[in-house]
């Protein structure tokens, strides 16, 4: 995965991926990768925590212990960060975002 845009700290990176813009942080641990239509995508490391849809809903995988969907220590920060920073976010639980088409990687 390339990622064009601004590197920015983990709240600038979430902000990015709010308003449907790329960006990453400095150890390119979360990213936000952005497409034409107004969709975008949030990232933890490699494995794909939110999605903002065209009409600007943000949607977050809730990858955290607390949902029996822990991955790691820094994807969990990444998710309560992105819950926090968010507010209005649909909260999706693990197993439900693994099923639904918004889990998969879109070449565009």
């Amino acid at each position: 995965m390339t990622i064009t845009g601004p590197r920015l700290n983990n709240d600038g990176v979430i902000n990015a991926w709010q308003n449907g813009l790329s960006a990453r942080n400095s150890r390119r641990s979360l990213t936000s990768v952005s497409y034409p239509n107004g969709r975008a995508e949030l990232f933890s490391y490699n494995l794909k925590i939110g999605e903002r849809t065209p009409a600007g809903v943000t949607v977050i995988a809730d990858f955290t212990a607390p949902a029996k969907g822990f991955h790691s220590m820094t994807t969990s920060c990444h998710v309560n960060l992105a819950k926090g920073l968010t507010g209005n976010s649909v909260i999706m639980n693990p197993l439900v975002w693994e099923c639904s088409p918004m889990s998969e990687r879109k070449p565009f």
